[in-house]
């Protein structure tokens, strides 16, 4: 099949017509939803879980972000409607809560509650989790595990989920990106990683599928760091993705070297690392306004790639296992 003269409009061109195959609309519906999150304790206990939820940190990507840079605050308004408060300052009040806080813990998505009053809920309640003024990434890992359906609509109201939420999402697409690039060379020896191109195979570039890949990886980001996703209210982010992604198809080769032997687990590795960097160099334009260039992707590329050629190396042996069967 022969290439079209101007080949770099006809990949911006199908790169526009895939996405009119990304359904936008059903992350927004993700985001959305009538759910409450109980705090149980002292007044003090509840104002420190509210501060808590509020917090919003990625120790990783932090010396990336200017000094004197503002994130985006949170939607307070909006965690309001999400909370549900029951102020207790001993065991009597939890004995005697009124009906609608034990309708609300009843019906809440998760409570959360300090050590000392865990045993209180227990019955009153299908899911709570302790809080504990330390409480970081673990705690924010157990709810986002036990509730994946749920992470979107947790994300986009409460400003502590979105770090971990982002990695996983980057992750997601990451491998997806790295199992495209085994494919791509070797359509034999794994199976097809379900990429929502529509056109043939041997007609499209390494850098389209990604590339549209991305995208739906930047609306995911969007949208779980608190906005609705609008494809037009999106140009920024499509310029940043379309950017990077074209500085990491150029880059690339100071990673793999020039030699056209590369091996696979290599190749995935790579996308997998490049990939891995622009969803965050996105995630922290969405949560700081830092738009980064080729500096940043190619320090985060390094960092991601031994984890990206392992993750790789894994595909491939579950691919070949499979083909035997």
């Amino acid at each position: 099949m022969g290439l079209v003269p101007n080949i770099r409009q006809s990949v911006l061109s199908r790169i526009w017509e895939e996405l009119k195959h990304i359904n936008y609309q059903q992350l927004n519906a993700k985001t959305s939803g009538s759910y409450t999150v109980c705090l149980l304790g002292t007044h003090a206990d509840i104002e420190a879980m509210r501060a808590w939820l509020e917090s919003l940190r990625y120790p990783a990507l932090e010396a990336w972000i200017p000094a004197g840079t503002r994130l985006a605050p949170p939607d307070r308004r909006r965690m309001a409607r999400h909370v549900h408060a029951i102020v207790v300052q001993d065991a009597g009040d939890i004995a005697a809560l009124p009906a609608e806080h034990e309708a609300a813990l009843r019906d809440c998505m998760f409570a959360l509650t300090p050590e000392r009053w865990r045993s209180f809920l227990h019955g009153r309640t299908m899911r709570a989790y302790v809080w504990h003024e330390d409480a970081g990434e673990d705690l924010v890992a157990d709810i986002l595990e036990d509730l994946p359906q749920q992470r979107f609509a947790l994300s986009y109201v409460f400003p502590v989920f979105r770090p971990q939420h982002a990695r996983m999402e980057i992750r997601a697409t990451a491998l997806q990106n790295a199992s495209w690039a085994v494919f791509s060379a070797a359509p034999n020896l794994i199976p097809n990683p379900g990429q929502l191109i529509s056109v043939p195979t041997e007609a499209v570039s390494d850098f389209l599928v990604m590339t549209v890949n991305e995208i739906k990886m930047m609306f995911e980001l969007v949208a779980l760091c608190g906005r609705k996703v609008q494809p037009l209210q999106c140009m920024p982010e499509f310029g940043i993705v379309l950017g990077l992604a074209k500085a990491a198809e150029m880059t690339a080769t100071n990673l793999t070297g020039k030699a056209p032997g590369v091996g696979m687990a290599i190749k995935g590795g790579v996308a997998f690392a490049f990939t891995s960097a622009i969803g965050e160099a996105l995630f922290l334009y969405e949560i700081a306004g830092v738009q980064l260039g080729g500096e940043f992707i190619r320090e985060r590329a390094r960092v991601w790639l031994e984890e990206g050629k392992a993750a790789t190396a894994k595909l491939l042996k579950r691919g070949a296992k499979e083909k035997e069967t």
